[in-house]
């Protein structure tokens, strides 16, 4: 009979074991929660007040779900999981020090939606990821990380920017490190620097970024850069989008290395200094079906990069048309 109530025992306490495993799939942050519910997992009866703590009680691939409106205070991710603020729920992360998401494990998959990323004090990144696999960031707001970056990545990883805003920073977003970044519906606005710069340094490392339906405005340099050095390889593409109002619109540029862009179906458009540019050996900027109109130079080639056009650029109103060689390209 005792034997039979120590199985029956040991069964209970590894179905409880199992339940409280499969209840931490899904964890739940809210303003008026509290981090000692991490005993209940931050089931959404007894959520928890932040992000730190849920985290400690969330399975490696779970959710942590944002129930009410809110700050939640900066987090360091150390697994893969997904931060997930609702249509209509506001999450915030303000900042006074260090970064706003810090990720920093090797081989984590995150995913961050609707969060809203704010620099208040201090120095740091909005988003900081330095090691893991993926990363997508959708419908979020990075703003004010006005010495640093707002999206910094330096890490071979497959990273996504979604319908986001990302303003204000010193940086925009840096991506560099071997990464590859989509880029789909969203803004880098008033950067102090550049809105988006792409940095492939070393050899055999190769960045590349895939931009649509996506805007670079009122940055103080570069609205869209990207950037080899040491032998490395940098791949800009970028479609459908609007690079307005910076000092350049869209810059290829090599130290050492190879720099590729290619430029289509865009509006380039009010830049100061440059819309369309190419600068030093191993740099090209390949232009196809962009309007490039009321630059202070609409196209830029020097010091052996290449430019080409594939002639169906309009190109009008610019204070100069072009500076360098343009090639012309073959529309097949």
């Amino acid at each position: 009979m005792l034997r039979v109530s120590l199985a029956v025992a040991a069964l209970l306490l590894s179905l409880s074991a199992a339940f409280s495993a499969y209840a931490a799939q899904r964890t739940f942050v809210s303003i008026s929660g509290n981090d000692a519910n991490t005993a209940s997992n931050c089931s959404n009866t007894a959520p928890c007040r932040g992000f730190t703590a849920a985290l400690t009680v969330t399975d490696t691939g779970g959710e942590i779900i944002v129930l009410t409106s809110g700050g939640y205070g900066p987090v360091t991710i150390n697994k893969s999981v997904s931060i997930i603020a609702p249509e209509g729920i506001y999450a915030g992360i303000s900042v006074f020090s260090g970064n706003g998401v810090t990720i920093a494990t090797a081989g984590v998959n995150v995913v961050l939606r609707g969060l809203s990323i704010n620099r208040l004090d201090g120095s740091g990144s909005g988003i900081s990821m330095i090691a893991g696999d993926s990363l997508v960031v959708r419908n979020c707001v990075i703003t004010h990380f006005s010495s640093d970056y707002g999206l910094h990545v330096v890490v071979a990883a497959q990273v996504s920017l979604l319908d986001s805003l990302i303003q204000g920073n010193y940086f925009g977003a840096f991506i560099s490190g071997g990464s590859t970044i989509l880029v789909s519906g969203s803004r880098f606005l008033d950067n102090i620097t550049e809105g988006l710069f792409v940095l492939a340094s070393g050899a055999g490392v190769v960045t590349r970024a895939d931009v649509s339906r996506s805007e670079a405005s009122g940055n103080g340099d570069v609205g869209f850069y990207a950037d080899a050095s040491s032998s490395g390889r940098v791949e800009l593409n970028l479609k459908d989008s609007v690079a307005s109002r910076n000092a350049h619109g869209v810059y290829t540029y090599v130290t050492t290395g190879t720099a590729l862009a290619r430029v289509s179906n865009s509006l380039i458009s009010g830049n100061s200094s440059r819309g369309l540019s190419a600068l030093n050996s191993g740099a090209k900027l390949v232009a196809s079906g962009n309007r490039v109109t009321d630059n202070g130079t609409g196209f830029y080639q020097a010091s052996s990069a290449v430019l080409q056009s594939t002639g169906d650029n309009t190109l009008s109103d610019n204070t100069t048309a072009s500076v360098g060689t343009i090639t012309s390209l073959a529309n097949m």
